[in-house]
Order: structure tokens, then sequence, then C-alpha cells
């Protein structure tokens, strides 16, 4: 159902307006806006929210930009498309509700003027988030709205206007509960009376920033009105925020397709033959699986009602790996760890925020920026790193535990950012999806029975190539727990996959002859690859991969990985452990060779 603004801003409304709307006040408007748009828009595409007759619509076409209008009002879009032909120039025009999700195409800038406020806080906040969603990666939004605290400082119930023989009548009451100022204004021409009704929210400029951060956009600045760089006041009746679209992560799950690869290239991007190391322990845990009481058919068909995240039947098992006395309610199961990923995600503030390593995987940051929250990079690693922390107040730090080159962050360091995260109200995330290949010694699950707002995830993914199995275990310190388990979905794990990836566990450390495996061969491919003009970063002993900066070299397929500030992107290269693919290996290095 459409709102009361679809019977408002009519004829009988811009019979009003048209006084109040000057040329001289569009012409000054318009100028702003070009100003901004050239100094801050990546392109010329510009949306109009709200655009009403056009009358800024038809000049910042007229300035070169190529705009589509939107507007509820079918009258109003037709005044808008006679001015745009006597203009001369093309406007698209889509009549919409702009609180109603329309469709909206993809633009380098959007403007609102006069247009903010006509829903409720809820509304206008998915409207931002739309907006945001269609902006390109530098998009620059425009935000036009009017001060509450200029507009109570000379406030008056009922106001009238007369011109040209029509009389304007305002009735006005505000409510300072809500913030919404609700009324009529009555025309009168010719002994008739139209009665259009308003119940527009007012804001304070802190509040309509809030609304910005909150929706992921970044606030360049705030001017009064419509000059750029003239300072917000108390007294300042329009207030304009220009804000940025920053460039965001989109969830690597999402795009995990793989193209064949050409003749004479070697697939290095994943580890086919890992498997071949476990396969015996994987066995092992399937074969204890099917000896349960009505084996595997009686397991798949238990519903786990009494343990919906599956603490009490993990934490033992998850104690005893890892050599730490875990209770059963700090121990949260879930659909590997993307999905706690996931559900992590929900606790990252609109506003507030996310810091991350520079590699780090980009599912929880995307989908964390989804919901409004600012992202920032950093080093774990940096003496800083506590100092920035306890600035920046963030909802959620990801520590990638090895990350991309590696390194495993110190369990002293690990405490001392817990501390300082769980200080700011926020959780420190520690996602050891790969950390397996080293050995449970190596986890930062027992640091959780020492610290605040930790949150350790594992899985049977990475090593024990049982990712299709979804399980996945997050290790919380007391306290976080409970506020995960407030977000993730309970029963997220199958019965029968969780009984073989405890199977797998309780079997204590079986990724040892992969390792030896990875150690025996990651130096031919670090040589293979400097034999092909790249050096490689070996990284931790026990990860079956390395890293070159740039680009793999002509002949193998790596793994891209972009750094999250703009710093030297990365290829990941897998290492080659079965005797065919080493072989393809050595046949790439002595095609490029000759080549």
């Amino acid at each position: 159902m459409t709102g009361w603004y679809a019977d408002y801003f009519t004829a009988d409304y811009w019979s009003f307006a048209r006084h109040e709307y000057t040329a001289e006040r569009t012409a000054g408007e318009v100028a702003y806006l070009a100003e901004t748009l050239r100094e801050h828009a990546p392109g010329r595409r510009v949306l109009d929210l709200g655009c009403g007759v056009g009358r800024h619509a038809v000049p910042l076409a007229r300035h070169g930009f190529e705009v589509v209008g939107v507007d509820v009002c079918a009258w109003a879009l037709d005044r808008a498309a006679e001015a745009a032909g006597r203009a001369g120039v093309r406007v698209g025009l889509r009549h919409a509700d702009l609180l109603a999700a329309p469709d909206l195409p993809e633009a380098d800038a959007a403007i609102c003027v006069q247009a903010f406020g006509w829903g409720a806080d809820a509304e206008q906040r998915a409207l931002l988030a739309r907006v945001r969603d269609r902006l390109v990666a530098g998009g620059v939004l425009i935000l036009d709205h009017s001060n509450v605290s200029a507009i109570l400082s000379r406030y008056e119930p009922t106001a009238r206007f007369e011109a040209e023989g029509e009389i304007f009548d305002f009735l006005r009451s505000y409510d300072p509960v809500s913030g919404r100022s609700r009324g009529e204004l009555r025309v009168t021409r010719r002994e008739t009376v139209t009665v259009l009704r308003d119940d527009v929210r007012l804001y304070q400029p802190n509040e309509v920033a809030a609304l910005l951060r909150e929706t992921g956009f970044d606030i360049v600045r705030a001017d009064a009105d419509f000059t750029a760089g003239s300072p917000v006041r108390p007294g300042t009746r329009y207030v304009q925020f220009v804000a940025v679209a920053p460039a965001r992560p989109e969830p690597a799950v999402l795009d995990h397709a793989r193209s064949e690869p050409s003749a004479g290239e070697v697939d290095l991007r994943w580890a086919p033959d890992e498997v071949e190391y476990v396969r015996e322990a994987v066995d092992r845990a399937w074969a204890r699986a099917a000896g349960e009481p009505g084996g595997l058919a009686e397991t798949a068909r238990r519903y786990a009602l009494d343990d919906p995240y599956g603490g009490a039947r993990a934490a033992p098992v998850l104690g005893r790996h890892f050599g730490a006395d875990l209770p059963a309610d700090q121990v949260v199961t879930g659909a590997g760890t993307t999905g706690l990923l996931n559900a992590l995600s929900a606790l990252a503030a609109p506003g507030r925020a996310l810091l991350c390593t520079p590699y780090a995987h980009p599912d929880l940051p995307a989908w964390a920026a989804r919901r409004g929250a600012a992202l920032h990079v950093f080093d774990p690693a940096d003496a800083a790193a506590p100092e920035l922390v306890a600035r920046l107040r963030p909802s959620m730090v990801l520590v990638e535990r090895p990350g991309v080159r590696g390194d495993l962050l110190p369990p002293g360091r690990v405490l001392e950012l817990a501390e300082a995260v769980s200080g700011a109200g926020g959780l420190l995330v520690i996602d050891e999806a790969c950390a397996a290949y080293a050995g449970p010694g190596v986890s930062a699950v027992p640091l959780t029975t020492r610290a605040r707002g930790l949150v350790v995830l594992r899985s049977v993914s990475k090593g024990y190539c049982c990712g299709g199995l979804r399980a996945g275990f997050a290790v919380a310190s007391a306290g976080a727990a409970d506020t995960l388990r407030a977000v993730a979905p309970p029963l997220a794990v199958s019965p029968l996959s969780l009984e073989v990836a405890l199977g797998l566990l309780e079997q204590g450390d079986v990724l040892g002859p992969l390792r030896a495996a990875v150690a025996e061969a990651k130096p031919e491919l670090v040589a293979s690859l400097r034999g092909l003009g790249r050096e490689a970063d070996p990284g931790h002993p026990a990860l079956p991969w390395v890293t070159v900066e740039g680009a793999a070299p002509p002949g193998v397929l790596g793994r891209p990985l972009r750094h999250r500030a703009g710093g030297p992107a990365l290829t990941r290269i897998s290492v080659p452990l079965s005797a065919a693919r080493r072989r393809a290996l050595r046949e790439a290095v002595a095609g490029g060779r000759a080549g």
C-alpha cells in the first residue's frame, strides 16, 4: 500500500511549491549538485530520487549527466517529461514508490533533495541500503534533509500563504517522541478546498549521519544550505550529506566456479590429491558411525532437540583433541566455517567498525558490509594493533590463523587482542579453517578458557577433505557463546555429519602423513616457480600452498587474492602432491623455459 506522499505531491501541492522553489533557488541547488557530482562521482549516471517535476534532473542533464528520475507521482513525472522536452535533453523517468523496494538501475551517483523522511526509520534505512547496493564502488550520494532544530526554532502550528488568488493554509503538529510532523495543507481556489495530508519524519543531522553509516556509506562531508564547505549549525535549515559507497568484497563462497585449464596448464588452484593421505582416517570415521545402534540410517534419523547446538556431543571430543577443558555451553556447531561466519555477520553492528586482515577470506567481511559495518584493514601482529582496536571500538575483529602467507598469530597476541576487543564490547573471531594442517597443538581453542570475547572456528574441511559434511565448530569464551547462539541457527549440522566429523577428531592428529608429503613436495614447487620467474613465499612448512606477488606464471593456474586496502595482489598456489600433478608441473616448467 502506497503512503500518504502518493496523494500529496500532486498538482495542488506544486501550485504552492512553484512559489517556494524559485528559478533562482533551483539554479543555486543545481550548481551545488553539479559541482559535487563532478568532484566525487566516478561516472555520469545519476539517480534523482523523488525527482518531482524534474527541477534538478533536467538541468543536470543539460550539464551532461545521464539522469534517471524516480517519483511516485505520475502527474509530476509528466511535467518532468515536458520540461525535458522543452530543454531538448533526455531524462529517464520511472514511476515508483521509493519506499516499496523499486528496481533501481546501477548508477555512479544518486541525489535526494527534499524527499527524505516520508516513511518510518526502518523504511528510510531500507531505502538507503537499496541505493547503496545500486551505486558502483566509489559512487556518491548527495542526501538533503530538513534540520529539525532549525524548523522547531520557528515552528508554528498554523501558517497561511496567498498568491494569484490561491490560499494555502498549513496546519501542523510535532511529536517529539516519534520525531514526526503531521498535518495538512489546505488549498483554496475559487471557493474549492483541497486537503493534502502529510506525515514527515524530521531528523537531526546526527540521526541522518547514523543512518548513512548503518547502511554502509562513508560520509565525506556535510554542507549547509547547498554551499560546499559551509559548516552545519543548529540553525541550518537544509543539510546536505555527501556520502560515498566504498568498495566491498563479495562472498567467495558464491564464486567458486572453475574454468577448465588450457592445454599445457597445470591447475594449482586447489589440492584434490590431499584426500589420499586422510582416506583411511575418513573411512574409520564412517565405519564408527555405521557401527552405532541402527547403523547410518538410524543416526541420520536422529533429531537432536535435546542438544540443538551440538555442544553436549562435541565439547568432550573437542576438549580431548585440543587439550582443553571445554564446557558444553561454550561450543556451537554450524554448517562448516562458512555457516558460522554467516551467523557471526549478524553481530557486526551497522555503523561500527569491523577489522580484518588484508587478505582475509571475504565471506564474513562481505556479509558484514551488507549489514552496514565499516570495514578496516589492520595487521594483528603490529604492536599498535591493540591501540587501534581501542580507538575504533569495533563490533568484531576477524583474524585468519594461519593467514594467507602462513603466519600463525602468537597466543600472547591473541589474548591481548581479545582483551582489547572485549573491552570495546566486541568479539575477536579467529578463523582456524586452515589450522588443521599444522596439527591440534597450534590451535587457539585452549585460549577460550582464559580470554573474554574470543570465538575460534574449526571445521573438517581443509586437510580432512570432508567439507561436504558441512560440519564446523565454534569454541567461544564464557559469555561469547551466548552471544553467538543468539544468531546461530540451531540444528545446523545433521547428526550423521556431526557423528562422522567427531569420529575424525577422536582419532587425534591424523594429518601427519599429509604434513610429511607437503614438506617433501613444497621445495620443488618453490624451485619450479623460481624457474618460471616468480619468487614464492613458502609460508608455514605444514601449509599445502605458497604465495607469489601478482599473477601466477604462464602455464600455472593459482587462486588470485586481492588486498583489502589496495596493497599488492597475491596468488595462492597449491602444492601438487600426487605423482601425476607433480609431473604436470615439471612439464609446465619445461614448456615455460622453452618458450
